[in-house]
């Protein structure tokens, strides 16, 4: 047995003292900030409150084979979860949250955060010391910048986006080899891993290798000497390997896009300039980070900034390579300062919130060009004793300092206004609410809504962690066609990429299922459930809800509803279900009383046996964040026709004779001015015609035996020939078959529902998911790796044989 010899050991506890005192440091953060594990300030902040704690907790369920990874029917009506796990959640660091219970996974991701930073801090010092044959103090120092840069601070509330910073040394590196050593498997099989393990943030890293493979490549011919021949050599092997790193990830990069790619809103470039000039200069400064504005994280540490910077003016390095860092500088600062090249960097889409998404580019430059400056530094006989470890460790010092001071100011701003005990709390009291509704029934198909939410009215993925059908969904992996039909129907904005639970809309909740609301007002046409009223939660039960399936008309089949708001969709969704025109929605004639810049005020008269409902067509230049403040009667809503909070809202309880009611639109809190033609439309559902349709209806009901994530099955008695709706977004991932011959599902309402033909008579309906691509990148990933084995024998063979 061969022993490691000293320099490996010295190696090794090198590593282990970079993991160690990223961890070290990031603990020493959070008991300063009294951030949980070691205080009451949760560490629950942004879309890691709002969406990621329950993407966690549906990942736990899906290892610990409670749930299906490839369908859930627990957002949006039904969504393929590849898009979900590959942007999300495919870390391998996640694996870990099945040791930790449920109600301790904030715990775990405190835990997997840590883990990260620390191989961050090893990754990135293995990096300087290879490509700069640096001292151990002076890659200690940089890497330690790198892990610890504002952009990293800032970004530890999205979890997912951390590894790219694990694995961004390792391709540069790559990238390194393949241009002086010709080597390529390296860049390869980083790539590869990139993609595995966030699709997304390997775009942005990819574009970025394409510039800064030009960098070292310009740095390598300053010394070895230009030629086309050479260029295009480096070109082809580039391209080639990232060719193959996407080849090798196929099979999750393939399901991936084909789970992505059905489109979605497409929001607007914003103005050209994204910051200010105050700001930009705040952004490459210690301790001056503000959340609410638009500061990039530019800061990485004082030492290594100005080591990069005194790379542009050291005369022993090619003015080629120096011109070549300015370039790039250049482009990364702007990348953050312009609407366009941001859009570029972001996937060809407006981000939706995180302003500088790309500032780590700069950072991780910036660690390159210290790298080369020390390098440089190195190699001068007259500059060497600044390179010694008696000068680097008070420099080290220093940087921690600043480092942890930076830090110390950022979280004060992230991690306040929300407490480790108040999500407990939340969490438990709808685990408990969501367990005694599902112990109440035992029906087979049903969905479950709530308009309460953890904090701040987000929308939230509490279907996916507690394992119950919703509507609500807030993710960027969803699908689109069906969160376009939701928002049409009255429930969050149109154009908006989710959707928000935040009022029952009695119709559309009876006809998509929502057999259980926990409302914080009693909607009408609901009952309230007393029996569980001891749960914290009011819940009401919806007596009109459906089953899964009903019989339609044939009208239903690939149509596209019409109507100039959400009443007007339904009634036209109703009316393609019955083959004839029906008016579920009348329109209530509102009598304008007052009109001004700062309020606008109505009374409408509800008609007897109906319900008043109103909902605001916003103004086409109001965009997503111009709310207003909503009055109606006694009751205010503070942010309304905003993203989720733009819904229909009800006015009016049925009664037995017409009831009048006053509301009015006003300036939102925080707003000076209020968009000018936002201006609410007034509807009344006549029950009447509401109940004999869901009589009808319920005449036809296909009620599944089988309703799971992925798998639905059950008998339906057709009375005739004709066409099944079913409330389940179209999606092509769907093998159906009837009485054992394969059927073909069909497109419905903008693809949001899908249907079947049936025929007259007993019919066996099967439908399982598979995900689409699934197989096919699977194939093209083993295809890909034999032949990268295969290419690896060979060349060692043909070198043995030399």
């Amino acid at each position: 047995m061969t022993r490691p010899n000293n320099s490996t050991l010295k190696n090794v506890a090198f590593y282990a003292a970079c993991f160690t005192f990223s961890i070290a440091l990031f603990v020493a953060l959070a008991e300063a900030g009294h951030v949980y594990p070691f205080g009451d300030n949760s560490f629950l902040t942004n879309d890691l409150k709002y969406q990621y704690i329950d993407f966690f907790a549906w990942f736990r369920r899906v290892l610990l084979g409670e749930a299906n990874l490839r369908y859930s029917f627990s957002q949006g009506l039904g969504m393929n979860t590849w898009g979900l796990y590959s942007y999300y959640l495919a870390s391998p660091f996640n694996l870990l949250c099945a040791l930790f219970p449920a109600d301790k996974l904030t715990l775990f991701v405190f835990a997997i955060t840590a883990l990260k930073l620390g191989c961050i801090h090893i990754s990135s010092a293995w990096y300087v010391q290879k490509r700069f044959d640096l001292s151990k103090p002076a890659a200690f120092l940089l890497s330690l910048s790198f892990t610890f840069c504002s952009w990293t601070i800032s970004n530890l509330r999205n979890p997912l986006w951390i590894d790219c910073l694990i694995l961004l040394p390792i391709c540069a590196y790559g990238c390194y080899e393949l241009i002086r050593k010709q080597r390529m498997i390296r860049l390869v099989i980083a790539t590869a891993l990139n993609v595995m393990f966030c699709w997304y943030t390997a775009y942005i890293s990819i574009l970025f290798l394409c510039i800064f493979v030009l960098v070292e490549f310009v740095d390598y011919v300053a010394e070895e000497g230009f030629s086309w021949k050479l260029m295009l050599d480096r070109a082809l092997r580039f391209a080639g390997a990232i060719a193959l790193g996407l080849l090798l990830s196929a099979w999750t990069f393939l399901p991936t896009i084909l789970a992505m790619s059905k489109g979605g809103p497409v929001l607007a470039l914003g103005p050209l300039l994204k910051t200010s000039l105050k700001s930009l200069i705040r952004g490459f400064l210690p301790c001056m980070w503000v959340s609410n504005e638009s500061t990039p994280q530019f800061y990485c540490g004082i030492v290594m900034m100005l080591l990069a910077v005194s790379l542009l003016v050291n005369r022993t390095v090619s003015i080629k390579t120096r011109i070549a860092t300015l370039v790039v500088t250049i482009i990364l600062v702007a990348s953050s300062v312009l609407s366009p090249l941001e859009y570029i960097w972001c996937g060809m889409r407006v981000p939706n919130g995180f302003y500088s998404r790309t500032a780590f580019l700069l950072s991780f430059f910036a660690l390159w060009a210290a790298g080369h400056a020390l390098q440089a530094l190195k190699n001068q006989p007259k500059l060497r004793q600044a390179y010694r470890p008696v000068v680097i460790m008070p420099l080290l010092a220093l940087t921690a300092i600043a480092l942890f001071a930076n830090a110390h100011v950022m979280w004060n701003q992230l991690y306040t206004g929300y407490s480790e005990k108040a999500n407990s709390a939340y969490v438990a009291t709808a685990t408990d609410t969501i367990t005694t509704i599902q112990d109440q029934t035992s029906a087979s198909f049903y969905r479950i809504d709530r308009t309460t939410t953890r904090v701040d009215s987000a929308a939230l993925n509490e279907g996916l962690a507690l394992g119950y059908n919703q509507l609500s969904s807030y993710s960027s992996a969803n699908n689109p066609q069906a969160i376009a039909l939701l928002n049409s129907l009255g429930y969050s904005s149109v154009g908006e990429f989710s959707t928000r639970y935040a009022e029952p809309i009695l119709a559309v909740d009876a006809l998509l299922g929502v057999k259980y609301a926990i409302a914080e007002h009693a909607p009408s046409g609901y009952a309230a459930m007393t029996e569980i009223a001891d749960t914290a939660s009011a819940v009401y039960e919806n007596p009109y809800a459906l089953s899964v399936g009903v019989m339609a008309s044939n009208d239903i089949q690939n149509c596209t509803l019409k109507g100039e708001n959400p009443f007007e969709k339904q009634n036209d969704l109703y009316s393609k279900i019955l083959g004839r025109e029906v008016m579920l929605y009348t329109k209530i004639e509102a009598k304008n009383t007052e009109d001004d810049e700062n309020l606008r005020q109505w009374n409408a008269t509800v008609p007897s046996g109906s319900i008043g409902y109103l909902y605001i067509n916003k103004d086409a230049t109001a965009g997503s964040y111009w709310p207003v403040t909503l009055t109606i009667d006694q009751r205010t809503i503070g942010n309304e026709a905003w993203r989720f909070d733009n819904n229909i809202r009800q006015i009016a309880d049925a009664s037995d004779s017409p009831s009048q009611h006053t509301a009015s639109i006003g300036v939102a809190e925080g707003y000076t001015d209020m968009p000018q033609d936002n201006d609410p439309v007034f509807y009344a559902l006549n029950l009447d015609v509401f109940e004999q349709i869901i009589n009808e209806l319920k005449m036809s009901e296909f009620v599944p035996t089988v309703f799971e994530d992925g798998r639905i099955e059950g008998e339906y008695t057709a009375k005739d020939d004709g066409n099944l709706l079913l409330s389940v977004p179209y999606d092509e991932g769907w093998n159906v078959t009837v009485n054992g011959t394969a059927t073909e599902l069909t497109p419905a309402a903008d693809k949001g529902l899908s249907s079947l033909n049936m025929q007259k008579g007993a019919n066996r309906i099967v439908m399982t998911y598979k995900t689409p691509g699934a197989l096919a990148g699977l194939a093209v990933s083993l295809a890909t790796a034999a032949a990268l084995v295969a290419a690896g024998l060979y060349a060692r063979h043909k070198k043995s044989r030399r």
